[in-house]
C-alpha cells in the first residue's frame, strides 16, 4: 500500500503537526510506504517514511496554498499512490482529516464574535478567498472517498456549507496521551503545593484555568465580564497563552475590577504545572472544532467548562463539565461557572473524571482512524 500524506507544515509543535507524524508512523507500521509532502526539510529518517520538501515561497499567504497545492498535484500525477490523506486544503485527496474545522463556518463564527465589518472584511481578503476556494473543491473533489471531523458540529457544518454525501462523513473525536499523563496526574496533589507557592497564589481560592492563542475567539472577552458579575469572588483564573492585543486585556481586567484575580501568563512550554494546580478549566470558545485542551485537562482530573461551540463539548457530561448555552449572555456563563464551585479537584473527584477520557486515549482514536482508510 502507498500513502501520501499531505501537511504543509510538519515540524512544529502544534496538535494538528503531532497528529500528521503520528499518522504517518502508524501507516508505515501497518506496511504501507508514506510519502509525506510538506514544505518543510525532513529531520532524520523514518522507517517507511519518505518526505518530499517543496520549496515555496512564504508570503502571501493565499499564494503559499496554491503553491504547495500545485506542487502537491505535480508529485502525485508522477507517483500514483492508493491513498492521498491530506490535513490540509488540498484539491486532491481520496481521503481527508478536518482538523481544522470548516472555515466557512469558522468566518461566520466571526460575524458574532467580531461583528458585521471585521466579517466583511475577511470576505474580501484574499487569505481567506483562497482558503474557501480550496476547502470547496477538497470536500467536493469527485474521487473523495472518506472524511474524517472530530466533532459531530463540524460534521454538521459540513453538510450546511458544501455538497458532500454525509454517508462520507466518519466523526473521530480527538485523542489524549491518557496513559502517557498517568504519572504526572498521580502527583498532582504535591505539584499543586509546589507551583501555587511558587507563583504566591492563594491555595484556598478556587484555581481556574483558560489555555489558548488569540483570546478573543477562545472567547476570554466574554468569560471576563461574567466573572466580573459573578457572585463568588474567591477565585484566581490563570491565563496561558499569546494575544497581540494583550495590552487591552490588561486594561480590560483593570477596568472590570479583576485585578489580583486574573493573572497573564503568556505562551509556556510547559503547560502541565497548570493542570497539577488547577480546579477547572475554562474554554469558551466562538469557534473551535475540538479543542485539544478540553481532552488533556478532563485527563489531569479538571472539571471543564465549555461552550457549545467547541466541538470539545460533545465529551462533557455532568459529572465531567458544564456547557455554556450563550456567550452572548454573561448569565450563562456565570451558571456554568456555578456548576464547578461543588467540583474543587479533589482525589476521588480528580479519578473519577480522568476516567471518563480513558476510552479517548490517543491509541485508540489513532487504530479508528487507520482502520477506516484501509
Amino acid at each position: 500500500m502507498r500513502v501520501a500524506l499531505l501537511k504543509m507544515q510538519s515540524k512544529s509543535q502544534g496538535g494538528l503537526e503531532k497528529y500528521a507524524n503520528r499518522i504517518a508512523s502508524a501507516f508505515a507500521k501497518k506496511g504501507a510506504d508514506v510519502a509525506l509532502l510538506t514544505t518543510q526539510k525532513p529531520e532524520g529518517r523514518s522507517p517507511g517514511i519518505e518526505t518530499h520538501s517543496f520549496p515555496i515561497c512564504r508570503w502571501p499567504g493565499f499564494l503559499k496554498l496554491e503553491q504547495f497545492d500545485r506542487c502537491a498535484e505535480r508529485w502525485l500525477n508522477k507517483n500514483p499512490v492508493d491513498i492521498v490523506f491530506g490535513m490540509e486544503r488540498n484539491r486532491m485527496q481520496t481521503h481527508i482529516r478536518s482538523g481544522n474545522g470548516v472555515h466557512a463556518a469558522y468566518l461566520k463564527s466571526r460575524l458574532v464574535s467580531e461583528g458585521r465589518f471585521k466579517y466583511g472584511m475577511c470576505l474580501i481578503n484574499p487569505l481567506h478567498r483562497k482558503i474557501l476556494e480550496l476547502e470547496k473543491a477538497a470536500f467536493e473533489y469527485p474521487g473523495l472517498k472518506k472524511i474524517f471531523v472530530n466533532s459531530r458540529m463540524v460534521q454538521q457544518e459540513l453538510i450546511e456549507h458544501y455538497a458532500v454525501d454525509p454517508s462520507k462523513i466518519e466523526v473521530i473525536h480527538n485523542g489524549v496521551e491518557w496513559k502517557e499523563h498517568e504519572a504526572p496526574f498521580s502527583c498532582w496533589q504535591n505539584e499543586k503545593k509546589r507551583t501555587l507557592e511558587r507563583f504566591s497564589l492563594d491555595a484556598d481560592s478556587l484555581q481556574l484555568l483558560f489555555i489558548g492563542h488569540g483570546y478573543r475567539r477562545k472567547g476570554l472577552d466574554p468569560l471576563l465580564i461574567a466573572l466580573s458579575l459573578w457572585k463568588h469572588r474567591d477565585f484566581h483564573l490563570s491565563v496561558i497563552g499569546k494575544d497581540k492585543d494583550i495590552d487591552r486585556y490588561h486594561a480590560t481586567t483593570e477596568r472590570l475590577g479583576l485585578k489580583g484575580r486574573i493573572r497573564y501568563f503568556g505562551p509556556q512550554h510547559e503547560i502541565v504545572p497548570f493542570y497539577q494546580m488547577a480546579d477547572a478549566l475554562v474554554i469558551p470558545s466562538f469557534y473551535d472544532p475540538f479543542a485539544n485542551v478540553t481532552l488533556e485537562a478532563l485527563s489531569f482530573g479538571l472539571f471543564v467548562i465549555s461552550s457549545k461551540t467547541n466541538g470539545g463539548h460533545e465529551i462533557l457530561t455532568e459529572q465531567n463539565g458544564a456547557v455554556i448555552e450563550n456567550l452572548a449572555s454573561p448569565e450563562s456563563i456565570t451558571a456554568a461557572l456555578d456548576r464547578c464551585l461543588g467540583c474543587r479537584k479533589t482525589s476521588e473527584s480528580a479519578n473519577r473524571i480522568r476516567s471518563s477520557a480513558a476510552r479517548l486515549d490517543f491509541s485508540n482514536q489513532l487504530s479508528k482512524l487507520i482502520d477506516a482508510c484501509i
